[in-house]
């Protein structure tokens, strides 16, 4: 039997597993997915969970809410952290910490692990560059983006959302090493039902594998499936306030093309804009999607041939801290709609980035607004509701360590807000 079973192997599982096993607890992780090889939207077909399951690009990789909100999400060892755009930034500090949650030195930790470090001036790119001094002219204050990349790796490819070749970006396949090196067992391809418990206190879990279903009994339950897959296992195990107040950070894009010039690749979302996140809720940088992507589900069809000018295209994303309107069902079925509040945040934010975009050199006819996506689902177990300020749910020795767990949409990258909170729930698990 392990002290404790540890579900998903995301940035909250992952983080769980490396801080309790090296303290020399007995960990197991249980992951859905398992490894795979990285950098290629090919590649990318088989763990993003719209397209898992095909051999073809051509299959959608998000997940179609009804309301038509498409959420990208990944079921592999590392979970979402391995196709961020590495961005290191603190989020939700000050609410967590009004319900009595000082994270300051865990932040700092995280911080330190993931020598953390805003982008360098030398690896900023020429789109960056023109949108970074097209924003200082209007007025904007516009910085370099804190990333957990090592900086002398980075190729500068601007493919992080793939996966990164050349280990440079950070993901918790790393927490999951140092696990696994500190004695942590890791179980891929293992999918977890429910949670086993009775008179209110955890047993264990029931998970289906290539041999089939069975029982893992365990002292502790560390549930960190993500924003999406946590709520439906609590809900399948008794917890039936779980899955409600979805929020996903809602995202658009905005692309325009240059009259002439040509620039290459570069570092996605390397500066930031966040004047307008406390006030109007949300917050902009430069970012350009890959060619595949932006030609088959982004551009129009009388736009699709401007993927292919990818080299005179500047693009901006407005992201926005969203409504938590949304719900998971119990038999996963997402729904996620834009309210009123949540369209007006990101017409604003596109208004400004077309003003951005057209002082950069582009030509303001060919501006161009993708859909709306999302990228953080959270909120589906949230702190207050379903756990307690320890992070455990109503059944003793059942805790939740990750998105699900946030109050509020942070509007902002969450990983290491995610970290930080997995390293204050380790310290307490360790202690016990």
């Amino acid at each position: 039997m392990s002290e404790v079973l540890v579900v998903g192997s995301g940035v909250g599982g992952a983080t769980v597993a490396k801080e309790l096993a090296v303290r020399g607890k007995k960990v197991t992780i249980l992951e859905k997915g398992h490894y795979h090889r990285l950098g290629t939207e090919r590649r990318a077909a088989g763990f993003l969970s719209g397209s898992q399951g095909s051999f073809s690009t051509f299959r959608h990789p998000t997940e179609k809410t009804p309301e038509g909100v498409e959420i990208l999400r990944t079921f592999m060892v590392g979970g979402t952290s391995v196709v961020t755009i590495a961005n290191g930034v603190r989020s939700l500090q000050t609410e967590l910490s009004t319900l009595g949650l000082d994270l300051e030195e865990e932040f700092s930790e995280a911080e330190r692990e993931l020598k953390i470090t805003p982008v360098p001036d030398r690896t900023l790119g020429e789109r960056t560059r023109r949108l970074m001094a097209a924003a200082t002219e209007l007025g904007y204050d516009i910085k370099a983006m804190p990333k957990f990349i090592d900086f002398s790796k980075c190729r500068s490819c601007g493919m992080c959302n793939l996966g990164c070749q050349y280990g440079a970006k950070w993901s918790s396949q790393r927490f999951i090493g140092e696990a696994q090196r500190a004695g942590a067992k890791l179980l891929i391809d293992t999918t977890v039902d429910q949670v086993l418990h009775s008179n209110g206190e955890v047993k264990g879990v029931r998970a289906r594998g290539s041999s089939g279903s069975r029982d893992i009994e365990a002292t502790k339950v560390v549930i960190a499936a993500g924003g999406l897959e946590t709520p439906v296992i609590l809900q399948r195990s008794g917890i039936a306030n779980a899955g409600s107040n979805l929020f996903a950070d809602l995202f658009v894009n905005t692309y325009g093309l240059l009259e002439e010039g040509s620039m290459k690749d570069e570092l996605g979302m390397a500066a930031l804009i966040d004047e307008f996140h406390k006030k109007d809720g949300f917050i902009l940088s430069p970012f350009l999607d890959t060619t595949l992507y932006m030609f088959l589900y982004l551009l129009p069809l009388s736009k699709k041939m401007r993927a292919f000018a990818r080299k005179k295209t500047l693009g901006m994303m407005t992201k926005i801290t969203d409504d938590d309107a949304g719900r998971i069902d119990r038999d996963g079925t997402i729904h996620k709609p834009v309210t009123e509040s949540d369209r007006k945040k990101l017409d604003k934010g596109d208004a400004i980035s077309r003003e951005i975009l057209t002082k950069a050199g582009a030509n303001p006819r060919t501006l161009h607004t993708t859909k709306v996506e999302a990228a953080h689902p959270g909120g589906t177990a949230g702190i207050g509701r379903v756990v307690n300020r320890d992070l455990e749910t109503e059944v003793r020795g059942l805790f939740v360590s990750d998105a699900s767990v946030f109050p509020q949409a942070p509007g902002l990258p969450p990983v290491v807000t995610i970290i930080a909170l997995s390293k204050r729930l380790s310290k307490r698990l360790a202690e016990e």
